[in-house]
């Protein structure tokens, strides 16, 4: 789930029901005159499409509630007008594939959604287009196999789950391994390995449940 989409959407929904609690669509304006939201509701509900603009114009984001929870397509874009992300829920929560794009207009992320928890296939690119990592995840756990790419398109990193458990390796272009690290329930959990370019080991951190208990 993107964290960050989730956010905004209860931030806007309390924002809403302190403006309005009649039966109407409740506009708002930017102070150069330009609308900044239109929310429409009934019975004092969110209900139907909301739409919040920047104060050049430009769409910022578009949701559908009904019974005052998302349903629908949630839609964002970057003040140039360009998409930001889009996602998808149902009764309120996030169902399906997420995409993120940056601001020229590339898509930089996809991901699945069950019921608010990622769940199936993961993707992210580089700026030029070529894939950066790809992998599953299950109920919200790293699963399967994990490969990281470089700029290029090659392989410079492999991790192997079950449950967001398992060890993640990546190697510098001439093959020799640059790092190692374990992995518990999606967090780093033991020794993390750095080695230097020629091989040699560089330094071991150890972790406990993502936190940094040793270094040497």
């Amino acid at each position: 789930m993107n964290r960050t989409i989730k956010t905004i959407v209860a931030v806007i929904i309390n924002a809403a029901l302190i403006i309005s609690c009649s039966n109407d669509t409740q506009i708002k304006y930017w102070d150069n005159g330009n609308i900044q939201s239109s929310l429409t509701y009934d019975d004092g509900i969110l209900n139907g499409k909301s739409t919040w603009y920047y104060k050049n114009g430009n769409k910022e984001q578009e949701v559908i509630y009904k019974n005052n929870k998302l349903e629908g397509p949630l839609t964002r874009w970057f003040q140039n007008g360009s998409y930001e992300s889009q996602s998808y829920y149902k009764n309120g929560l996030l169902n399906g594939k997420a995409s993120t794009y940056d601001e020229d207009g590339n898509l930089v992320s996809e991901e699945t959604y069950k019921n608010d928890t990622l769940f199936g296939v993961y993707k992210m690119w580089h700026s030029n287009g070529q894939i950066k990592i790809s992998g599953n995840y299950s109920k919200g756990f790293y699963e399967g196999l994990w490969l990281y790419y470089n700029f290029g398109g090659k392989i410079i990193g492999t991790a192997t789950f079950s449950n967001g458990t398992g060890v993640q390796k990546s190697w510098y272009l001439n093959g020799n391994i640059q790092r190692e690290v374990s992995y518990k329930e999606n967090l780093k959990h033991g020794p993390e390995k750095i080695y230097n370019e020629n091989g040699t080991p560089n330094e071991v951190i150890h972790y406990n449940e993502g936190q940094i208990i040793e270094s040497r």
